[in-house]
């Protein structure tokens, strides 16, 4: 992995010569984490990488955690900054004369932190160089593909593991917290992100939250988990249906999970990703239930949630050997419930489609 980060940071600092750019500052840590190996969470607290087309890095980070930052890498030196410090009077004394032109992440940085640099550096020009850093990052090596397919494999045997202890009248909140335990019983190092437990009627918002519903006979039960593992997470939704479940029920599952069979089969490099939305959104609305469907069909996925690229019926971007993407169609009626299933795949050098998640897509009765 170290040398990894070596290449990826000598990739972004070719990008600034390339552009002209005197040098960027990053300020996610999501950047600092794929260039130099160190994770933070500075909440309210300054946290910057200062990179020059040439020189020495600097790495701002607060107090709390210098010791921490030591054992990151591509760095020249680190600088803490106090909760009483001035910032910004810091940089401007660490990085010396004004750049010309420099790099910020403007999508992620707050508008707070924008204005006090434009009021630091005055005559500096600043451009946008998140898409330098998601086009790096965003192709995965053997081995980053290999800690996510881990992180999903773990996430497979943390719901299995959950579902054998489910009976019916159990709640959404107890499922989840069962699936909680069992990562950390299997070796995943955490959530990915706090697991989505939905039943019934509930099952139909997309981005609902668990809560204390209990789980009834008849009900879709959708589950979106995923596993962090080395850094690396994985994102994984399956939906099952307690007991028998009705006809309708039976045609939207199998709906989804058709959709999610095309659009993993339209995968191939030189194809647009909009064709990968099409191959789902098409069929789903083949079957009359275009309208249900009301999110994009996947995105990227590495180190946080989610990356780039955007999967959707617009993005131009074509596919190359490297990309890691979620798929995941869903069908969402009111008063019915919903229904999503989830994949995450990886592109690999040789241009075929794997498949991490492995756990499978036939419809489940509990």
């Amino acid at each position: 992995m170290s040398s990894l980060r070596k290449q990826r940071f000598e990739q972004f600092r070719e990008r600034l010569r390339q552009r002209g750019m005197t040098a960027a500052l990053l300020t996610s840590p999501t950047a600092l984490l794929y260039l130099t190996g160190f994770q933070s969470d500075p909440m309210e607290r300054f946290l910057a990488l200062w990179i020059p087309a040439e020189g020495e890095t600097i790495l701002f980070v607060p107090e709390l955690d210098e010791a921490k930052a030591a054992t990151a890498e591509n760095i020249g030196t680190i600088v803490p900054v106090t909760d009483s410090d001035s910032p910004y009077e810091i940089v401007r004394r660490e990085c010396g004369e004004a750049p010309a032109r420099c790099g910020i992440e403007k999508k992620t940085m707050s508008i707070h932190v924008g204005e006090q640099l434009s009021l630091l550096w005055e005559q500096t020009e600043f451009l946008e160089v998140g898409g330098e850093l998601s086009a790096i990052w965003g192709r995965k090596t053997r081995e980053e593909a290999d800690f996510i397919g881990k992180a999903a494999h773990i996430a497979n045997e943390a719901v299995e593991a959950a579902l054998k202890n489910f009976s019916p009248g159990m709640t959404e909140r107890e499922v989840a917290e069962r699936i909680l335990l069992e990562i950390r019983l299997l070796g995943g190092d955490g959530p990915a992100f706090s697991p989505t437990v939905l039943a019934g009627v509930r099952a139909g918002l997309p981005h609902g939250e668990t809560g204390d519903t209990p789980i009834r006979d008849g009900d879709f039960l959708l589950i979106d988990m995923g596993v962090s593992y080395r850094n690396y997470l994985s994102d994984m939704t399956r939906t099952f249906l307690v007991g028998s479940g009705t006809a309708e029920q039976e045609t939207i599952y199998d709906t989804v999970r058709e959709a999610n069979r095309r659009a993993i089969a339209a995968i191939r490099p030189g194809v647009p990703l909009s064709e990968i939305d099409d191959a789902a959104r098409s069929w789903i609305s083949a079957q009359g239930y275009g309208e249900y469907f009301i999110h994009r069909v996947g995105h990227g996925l590495g180190m946080v949630i989610h990356e780039e690229p955007s999967i959707h019926g617009r993005n131009g971007d074509v596919i190359v050997p490297g990309m890691l993407f979620t798929i995941e169609p869903g069908i969402y009626v009111p008063g019915v419930g919903g229904v999503r299933i989830e994949d995450d795949i990886y592109v690999n050098e040789k241009g075929e489609t794997e498949r991490l998640t492995c756990f499978p897509r036939e419809l489940r009765r509990l």
